[in-house]
């Protein structure tokens, strides 16, 4: 699957980006595989990412949800996201 930095813009596979383990010892992506751009997560931001108002700074390359979502959907999307 593919992963976009919402820093610098790069997209590219998902391997090439360097992971970590958050908190819960989920996989997330850690900094960009973009060598000129500094878009790190710590395992504690990473560990947040299911709730509402976090930035992600990075995201799989997919559909997203429609506005009108349930909420439990929306959180749901927002714990399985990169980063």
């Amino acid at each position: 699957m593919k992963i976009k930095c919402n820093k610098c813009g790069y997209i590219g596979e998902e391997s090439e980006f360097p992971e970590g383990r958050d908190f819960f010892q989920s996989l997330y992506i850690a900094r960009c595989a973009n060598s000129e751009c500094d878009n790190r997560q710590s395992s504690g931001n990473a560990s947040m990412r299911m709730m509402s108002g976090i930035e992600h700074p990075f995201e799989y390359v997919r559909e997203h949800l429609p506005a009108i979502s349930d909420p439990l959907d929306i959180v749901l999307f927002n714990a399985s996201e990169a980063s």
